[in-house]
C-alpha cells in the first residue's frame, strides 16, 4: 500500500459510500487494482460496480 492507493481508496469512500455502500476494505482493493493496472478476481462484482475504470473478472463459488 502507498499513498496514491491510499489517497485513491478514501476518495472512492467519500464519492461512493452512502450511494453505492462502498466500504473502505472494498475501496483498497479497488484501489490497489486499479493503481496497479491489474484484473480483480472477485466473486461479488456488485461491491465494484460503481467503478468503471475497474477491469473485474468475475468467478462463481461452488
Amino acid at each position: 500500500m502507498n499513498e496514491e492507493i491510499t489517497h485513491r481508496a478514501m476518495e472512492y469512500v467519500e464519492s461512493y459510500a452512502l450511494s453505492d455502500s462502498m466500504e473502505l476494505a472494498d475501496a483498497l482493493i479497488a484501489a490497489t487494482a486499479i493503481e496497479n493496472d491489474e484484473t480483480l478476481c472477485t466473486a461479488n462484482g456488485k461491491h465494484y460496480k460503481c467503478l468503471p475504470n475497474l477491469k473485474m473478472d468475475l468467478f462463481k463459488v461452488e
